[in-house]
């Protein structure tokens, strides 16, 4: 579970969906985040690679498997419930890595009229726009307000992309 895959997994899998999720959690990976972030990274990394080394050797992999059925067989005949903790699930986080690798959307040209002496003086100007927005239920319009700075001296026409700041679809990344 803490690798996000099925317990029957081929050993190929189990190390396909070690190598995805460490490139996510690995401590070198977490440079720029804040403290807290940084020790849960370094946790949920400790957890896959305890997981990847259980799961990639047989004889410990028997193991768990003979434990875990033991732990099993306990409850089901005493009643008594083994002590359990909360593991991280890397189904979620290999959703999203898979949503990652889905084609880019479309580039959206939006025009919008500024005044000269913003090209001139320098300054910003925001445009509102609707978007529809994937969410835990299916899809939902949302209002964004994006801002625009216009440098000094700016030169007509000005261009400014946000990535994957338009409409969200099912088969693409976001526009």
């Amino acid at each position: 579970k803490v690798l996000g895959i099925d317990e029957y997994a081929t050993q190929e899998e189990v190390k396909k969906a070690y190598k995805k999720l460490s490139l996510v959690y690995h401590p070198d990976k977490t440079a720029g985040m804040g403290a807290e972030q940084k020790e849960e990274y370094a946790a949920i990394f400790i957890e896959l690679k305890n997981a990847y080394l259980t799961l990639s050797d047989n004889p410990t992999r028997r193991q768990y498997d003979r434990e875990k059925d033991r732990d099993k067989a306990s409850f089901e005949i005493n009643g008594f419930k083994p002590k359990t903790r909360a593991h991280f699930d890397a189904s979620e986080v290999l959703k999203k890595l898979q949503e990652m690798q889905k084609p880019p959307g479309k580039h959206l040209d939006i025009a919008m009229s500024v005044k000269l002496e913003k090209f001139f003086y320098g300054g910003h100007k925001g445009i509102r726009r609707e978007r529809r927005v994937k969410d835990f239920g299916g899809f939902n319009q949302e209002t964004r307000i994006y801002r625009v700075d216009i440098p000094r001296g700016a030169v007509e026409p000005h261009e400014v992309t946000f990535r994957q700041g338009g409409d969200h679809h099912e088969d693409t990344r976001p526009d």
